[in-house]
């Protein structure tokens, strides 16, 4: 499987990362989720559209692991596609976004030094999110008084993804993604399922029972990897797995299963040539972009608007600027820092 392409993983992002915009339209436009359309499955489309990042996440980063020289060369990949989007859009966000909703005035803010640490904090993956307390976008609203000091409120995946980068950079640093070993890789991901399945409720510390939460997802993307080796994803088991989504909504247990049930279709689609996703299947991936500023872009919408829209109203308001901006990140930011990559080394090893 080694000549396989995902020609369509840039496009599953995009619709991942659209969904989670989407979803927290609903939020700031109103409050709450309630309007959410998948909220009465137990979760939000936004959420979903995390899984589908762990996902995809797990079994590109484990290829980007087999394919690196070293584990030297696997941290300078990671760092340089996660780091500086992150870095300049938190610093974008903190001191041009920000300063004009200061209760105490764009100057106090901008020279406040617990902004910066603030900033600081959330950069260097100390904080789950950007949160101000002397920022206000707009008057609170009933029930969700929290919400106008939100910055961004989804950085709290990010700090999980580089998680899971270092356990993918464990195994590799065991060996167990030379040929054949690679089977112990994928039965410790198992096991990580396992123990996420039996303790991810029970644990009280905040950032571990987020990271049980995703490492299901991320881990079902490491078993995908192995899987394809020896195993092309066919359509006809991809629509078999798809139908397990109707049971599972129907007995309620949709957030505990999605990602076993969307790990295979996932997958498949990415490798399958499907004309219809051609248009966005260039050069630009924008997702990370629209991950990183969907939120403060509907933030600063709600605000200029203020009450009444909807849910639907607000993402159909936000979603095409965020991917404007997204684009601009893409071009100005991200990918000249994927240019700082060296020519592709010979890899140590191979898949078998």
């Amino acid at each position: 499987m080694s000549s396989v392409r995902y020609p369509n993983f840039d496009t599953l992002r995009i619709v991942a990362a659209s969904s989670v915009v989407f979803s927290h339209a609903f939020l700031i436009a109103t409050g709450s989720e309630e309007t959410e359309p998948l909220h009465g499955t137990g979760l939000i489309a936004g959420v979903y559209g995390v899984f589908v990042f762990f996902i995809l996440s797990g079994f590109l980063v484990t290829e980007s692991a087999k394919r690196s020289a070293g584990l030297a060369d696997y941290f300078r990949k990671r760092f340089l596609r996660i780091a500086p989007a992150l870095v300049v859009s938190t610093l974008l966000i903190t001191y041009v976004i920000c300063p004009p909703f200061a209760l105490d005035g764009a100057t106090a803010f901008v020279l406040d030094p617990k902004v910066m640490s603030v900033a600081m904090q959330a950069i260097f993956l100390h904080s789950d999110g950007l949160y101000f307390s002397n920022i206000g976008f707009y008057p609170p609203p009933d029930g969700a008084d929290y919400l106008p000091g939100i910055a961004n409120g989804v950085l709290w995946t990010i700090r999980l993804e580089v998680i899971g980068y270092a356990l993918i950079a464990l195994l590799m640093a065991m060996s167990l993604f030379k040929g054949s070993r690679q089977i112990i890789a994928t039965l410790i991901a198992f096991g990580l399922i396992g123990f996420s399945v039996a303790y991810g409720k029970v644990v009280s510390i905040e950032w571990v029972a987020a990271l049980l939460f995703v490492l299901p997802s991320f881990c079902c993307g490491i078993i995908m990897n192995w899987l394809v080796q020896f195993h092309k994803p066919r359509g006809w088991l991809a629509a078999l797995f798809a139908l397990g989504f109707i049971p599972a909504v129907h007995f309620q247990i949709l957030p505990e299963t999605f990602c076993y049930i969307a790990a295979y279709p996932l997958i498949w689609i990415g490798a399958a040539d499907f004309k219809a996703f051609g248009w966005f299947n260039t050069r630009s991936d924008i997702s990370y972009g629209v991950y990183l500023y969907g939120w403060p872009v509907t933030q600063v919408i709600r605000a200029m608007v203020g009450d009444g829209l909807s849910g639907y109203e607000m993402a159909a308001l936000a979603l095409p600027v965020t991917a404007l901006i997204a684009y601009l990140s893409w071009h100005l930011v991200e990918k000249p820092a994927l240019r700082l990559k060296t020519a592709t080394p010979k890899p140590a090893y191979r898949a078998a």
